[in-house]
């Protein structure tokens, strides 16, 4: 059997956004406290400012971290960082201050023979008194790790590899799983509670004594009470008043747990599910608490004599989703969250009243449950919308490759309305004229981030608005106000030389100079034309028009062509003019269909000279332009929408690259490769204009001016679009209406027992604005499940959308069915239901395929077997039931004439096309190892990869020899890798960088032999997978082996531990056809020396380090 389109690499492109546990301690400095977050293998080390948090240091380990705790090691002047990940290895890490960088103080691997991992959540707790981390892992176990050696009765070191710090052993205990552990304080401060599972509608809190000399457990009877059966977390109240508070769905308890406790103290709260809990520093009283709403409590106590004599609480305000709540100090809070957007919150406080400010959201795309990817000017670049966020926080987030602004400082003025930068000669000082809504100011910059004001700067006019300044080719300074043009000496004590004023009733409504050239409009839209390259303003021409809404000088002299020229736009009559420049003649008029232009340009991409308009609408209109004297013409107008409004033009220069910057709501900066216009998002919105000064970039906002500069590096942006209050589940793009379907759902509340339930809609959105078009609500509690855009060779250039939906069945789960909903989406965008077709399951997925669409309902594979929208209704649309060979056929994907399932237990299968009219499949091959599928996707015929529930892809394939005797064949697994996140699905096609890359593949190694396509996870991490040759994987196995030796684990956890195929927990596979992209990243980031070590190998010696790094970036990129 042929394996050589069976090697891939897999790249992140976009590291897990989701936050998935939090710490705080003086881990780089002893003195101050840092804010630790961990967001899948990367941890994030944040300094604690005044008013936010800022990042200090980040680094990963060889682990998806699942648990994260701050220790104190003895003799250490910082605290370290105890680290579990999801596969139970473990790392103690501290930051030593000396040498500035992380050191790793032991590491190890829960592990004991034949234990069953527990089915609840992890808990580790500090026994304070031993020095020890106790971790709930398994069933029936715990396992100690001391953070210093072990002592016997009278205090000696114990002898032996047990005794050893940072070394796990196991502890047996007489319960079945912990479901929260705690490490008590007050009185019983080396006990440990625990909650236990559900007797007789009740649970059970326990409290354990550790022994370190024994390691062992002995539990306490006397402190054992009963609690409702709901109760989920436990929270150790701090000194000196010790207990716990149990927390469930209806009640909040407090138990001393002491002989003399007396009975609880309980607290009544509305059916709510807390999904984290933290008491303010310093404080035993005050506690925090959030729900799976976002709703933020304050819990107060009642204290008397050191007891707790009643419970409060108090809503205090509503942030994301949180998993974790971190008192960062004073009265501020970070708020981490797996399913929203992370945030700081300031808490206010008046009175007894509370309440919160959010300070700072951080992005976060998890989970992503759907996805799709689409190129709507088919350009070459796609665009990637998600699916993210969970209930409230349900959002759609656009991910693009766009250009990063690296902001360096601010200049706080407000209603800024323009920005002139000017070097004034001979002191080659740098000046900056702000226009303001009703003023002008002038600043110099007097060092790196430092400006002076001048209140009186040579003639200028400090009290109106400036509508265009210059310094001229002679040397003078040239103002514009609505009142007069003003040539002056250009200096701080200079003085007016000449100033023009318009006709008696008139004012300078528009300006546009450059060195040589006025052109200004008066209000009444008298058009005047002054040469200003001297002392003074010389009028060469003059043209009334109706209206003048836009003016831009076009000096192309410069650039070869044999006139200049001037672009006016107007409104009444929406068109641009090109006038010939001295005397204003007409050349070109160009109509607009419906509305005026709001700046106009003609620039010089490469070898061709664009005329670009930009709408106010968001719009950009560019053209291709060819000019000689009085003759203009214009040819291949492409549109592009560049935001939902847009204020001006911008062309500047950039390594040696012209570009141009369009100020707007989504900031956008055009450039040109290989002769085709590239359009690139930046990471800021809302900029209303753009500037270079003083080797800076200037961008204008609605806070004032940011000073900063371009990344020459293309990065991924986020944006953010909340869907009313619906949560997005599903996405397709619709290439015929270029818009959005979306499966909506969102929760409702019955007002008489505060239960929830789900409602559905379909939403239809513009790919651009994403506004909402038209929504379709489903009827009841019926939700989409799935959909796909299908187009049938009997109705071209037409698209249909399939929606598949669940009616859930609350009271047998077992017994939900659902509906396929066809739909055709009209030329309006207006959403009309063709035919609902009722089916016995649920339909998880559907494709289309052969010109129909198969569904996977429950068990089964349904195929299309009649599509005929013009008959009546009901009978438009059939499905039949064809193949039944499945548990629960959860996923699809199709080629050709076969079709790839992903099952809820039984691995992969393929079916193949024996008839197509009407539609007939067979099962071709199966895999004979049971797999949980979450995703599957075809790489060639005989290719296969799937996505399981232990964050794996692997690979299967299929032997074309096989199938000779017309029997069932079996798939061969032929590698795997471990991502260390869930994926939701696949989807053709990636995000390129066309700019730094290139159009295509150019080098032949790195080429994508097959489609490559990418994923997402439920942790915001995108990803991509790359088909390569035999050669290429080769030839980057060892490049990856040798990056591998050069490179130090922080945590001294094994890459292959981590990386390694694993069908089940402790089972690994080396990924023998799979490369790390992420891994292959690194080589850019050694010194030479190792770069020169690396490409030592035999296969290595012929490459240069500049070869290999651009072999590299292409491979990954």
């Amino acid at each position: 059997m042929s394996n050589k389109n069976s090697y891939h690499v897999v790249t992140t492109i976009n590291n897990p956004t989701a936050v998935t546990c939090t710490a705080k301690g003086r881990f780089l400095d002893a003195e101050y406290d840092n804010l630790i977050v961990c967001k899948g293998s990367t941890i994030e080390v944040y300094s604690i400012l005044a008013d936010g948090i800022k990042l200090a240091t980040e680094f990963s380990i060889y682990g998806f971290i699942s648990k994260i705790q701050a220790c104190t090691i003895p003799n250490k002047a910082t605290c370290s960082l105890f680290i579990l990940t999801d596969q139970h290895y473990y790392t103690i890490i501290t930051y030593d201050t000396a040498l500035q960088k992380m050191q790793t103080e032991g590491h190890g691997q829960l592990n004991e023979h034949n234990a069953r991992v527990t089915d609840q959540p992890i808990s580790t707790v500090i026994d304070l008194k031993s020095s020890t981390v106790l971790v709930s892992a398994f069933t029936g176990l715990l396992f100690s790790v001391p953070l210093a050696p072990k002592t016997d009765i009278k205090g000696k070191q114990k002898e032996g590899n047990r005794s050893a710090p940072f070394v796990s052993s196991s502890i047996r205990t007489n319960e079945f799983d912990f479901l929260s552990m705690v490490s008590l304080r007050g009185i019983h401060q080396s006990y440990i509670a625990v909650l236990l599972g559900e007797i007789n509608d009740l649970k059970t809190i326990k409290a354990f004594r550790y022994n370190a000399s024994l390691n062992e457990i002995t539990e306490n009877d006397k402190m054992q009470v009963g609690v409702e059966a709901t109760t989920h977390t436990l929270v150790a109240v701090p000194d000196p008043i010790g207990g716990v508070l149990a927390i469930g769905e209806y009640i909040i308890a407090y138990y001393d747990l002491s002989s003399s406790g007396g009975a609880p103290k309980e607290l009544s709260i509305d059916p709510t599910l807390v999904t984290a809990v933290a008491f303010l520093e310093n404080s035993y009283d005050h506690c925090m608490m959030g729900d799976a709403e976002g709703y933020l409590y304050m819990l107060t106590f009642d204290i008397t004599n050191l007891k707790v004599q009643q419970i409060h609480s108090t809503l205090i305000g509503q942030a994301c989703i949180p998993n974790s709540i971190t008192h960062l100090g004073e009265d501020l809070f970070y708020i981490g969250s797996l399913q929203g957007d992370p945030c700081v919150i300031r808490l206010n406080k008046v009175g007894p009243k509370f309440s919160i400010d959010i300070l700072h959201t951080f992005s976060n795309l998890g989970p992503i449950v759907d996805f799709c990817l689409f190129d709507y000017d088919q350009q070459g670049k796609q665009t990637m919308v998600c699916c993210s966020g969970v209930d409230k926080d349900g959002s759609l987030r656009v991910v693009e490759n766009g250009v990063g602004f690296l902001e360096q400082y601010e200049l706080d003025i407000p209603l800024i309305t323009q920005v002139f930068p000017l070097t004034i000669p001979k002191t080659f000082c740098d000046v900056l004229v702000i226009s303001t809504f009703d003023r002008t100011l002038v600043l110099q910059q007097t060092s790196e981030a430092e400006m002076k004001e001048f209140t009186k700067y040579s003639g200028m006019v400090h009290n109106e608005v400036t509508l265009a300044a210059v310094i001229n080719q002679e040397g003078y300074l040239i103002q514009i106000t609505k009142s007069s043009a003003r040539i002056m000496s250009a200096s701080d004590q200079g003085s007016l030389v000449f100033e023009w004023k318009p006709p008696k009733g008139e004012y300078i409504a528009i300006a546009q100079l450059n060195e040589t050239q006025c052109v200004l409009c008066c209000g009444t839209g008298m058009l005047i034309y002054f040469d200003c390259a001297g002392n003074t303003l010389r009028q060469i021409s003059y043209l009334q028009l109706p209206d003048v809404a836009c003016i831009r000088l076009c000096p192309l002299k410069q650039d070869g062509i044999d006139s200049d020229y001037v672009l006016i736009g107007m409104w009444s009559k929406p068109k641009a003019l090109l006038l010939q420049l001295p005397h204003l003649e007409i050349v070109l008029e160009h109509s607009l269909k419906e509305t005026g232009p709001r700046d106009l340009l003609i620039t010089r991409f490469e070898s061709k000279y664009y005329f670009m308009i930009l709408l106010g609408d968001g719009q950009l209109l560019s053209n291709e332009i060819q000019l000689k004297g009085n003759v203009a013409q214009i040819m291949s107008e492409r549109q592009t929408m560049v935001g939902t409004y847009c204020t001006a033009m911008y062309p500047y220069v950039h390594q040696d690259q012209k570009k141009v910057f369009i100020a707007g709501s989504r900031p956008t900066i055009v450039s040109s490769l290989r002769e085709t216009l590239y359009f690139s998002a930046v990471n800021i919105k809302d900029v209303f204009a753009f500037a270079t000064f003083s080797q800076h970039i200037l961008l204008m906002t609605d806070h004032g001016l940011l000073f900063g500069q371009i990344d020459a590096n293309q990065k991924l942006h986020h944006n953010k679009f909340k869907i009313e209050n619906d949560m997005p589940v599903r996405i397709r793009y619709m290439n015929q209406a270029k818009a959005l379907a979306v499966g909506t759902l969102y929760k409702e509340k019955n007002n008489h027992n505060g239960f929830l339930t789900n409602r559905g809609n379909i939403r239809i959105l513009d790919a651009q604005t994403f506004q909402v078009l038209d929504t379709y609500p489903l009827p009841g509690i019926e939700t989409v499940e799935s959909m796909v855009m299908a187009s049938f060779s009997g109705y071209p250039n037409k698209e249909y959308l399939f929606v598949g939906t669940v009616i859930e069945n609350a009271d047998d789960p077992d017994a939900s069915h659902g509906r396929i909903l066809v739909f055709d989406i009209k030329e309006n965008y207006k959403i009309e239901l063709l035919e609902a077709i009722d089916e016995p399951g649920i339909i998880y997925d559907m494709r289309a395929f052969q010109n129909s669409v198969v569904a996977c309902v429950n068990g089964s594979i349904y195929c299309l077997t009649k599509f005929a929208p013009d008959l009546p209704r009901g009978q438009r649309v059939t499905f039949e039931i064809n193949v039944h060979k499945n548990v629960l056929a959860l996923s699809l994907d199709t080629r050709g004439d076969k079709v790839l399932v992903g099952d809820l237990m039984r691995s992969m299968s393929v079916l193949k096309m024996t008839s197509q009219n009407p539609l007939k499949l067979d099962v071709l091959a199966v895999d004979s190892k049971p797999a949980w599928m979450t995703a599957v996707k075809f790489v060639n015929d005989y290719t296969y990869i799937g996505a399981d529930d232990k964050n794996n892809i692997f690979t299967l394939m299929l032997n074309a020899s096989d199938n000779s005797g017309g029997n069932i064949s079996k798939l061969q697994l032929k590698g795997g890798f471990h991502v260390g996140s869930l994926i939701n699905c696949f989807r053709p096609d990636i995000l390129v960088d066309v700019l730094s890359t290139g159009a295509n593949d150019h080098d032949a190694l790195t080429k994508s032999i097959e489609g490559s396509f990418t994923f997402a996870t439920v942790h915001g991490s995108i990803g991509t997978v790359k088909t390569i040759s035999h050669k290429a994987f080769e030839l980057f196995s060892a490049v990856q082996k040798n990056i591998l030796a050069e490179s130090t684990s922080i945590g001294n956890l094994k890459y292959a531990s981590w990386r390694n195929y694993k069908p089940q927990l402790h089972h690994h596979q080396d990924m023998t056809t799979y490369l790390d992209g992420d891994l292959l990243k690194k080589f850019q980031y050694f010194n030479l020396t190792i770069k020169h070590k690396i490409l030592q190998h035999d296969l290595l010696k012929n490459y240069t380090i500049v070869e290999m790094e651009g072999l590299i970036n292409s491979l990954v990129s």
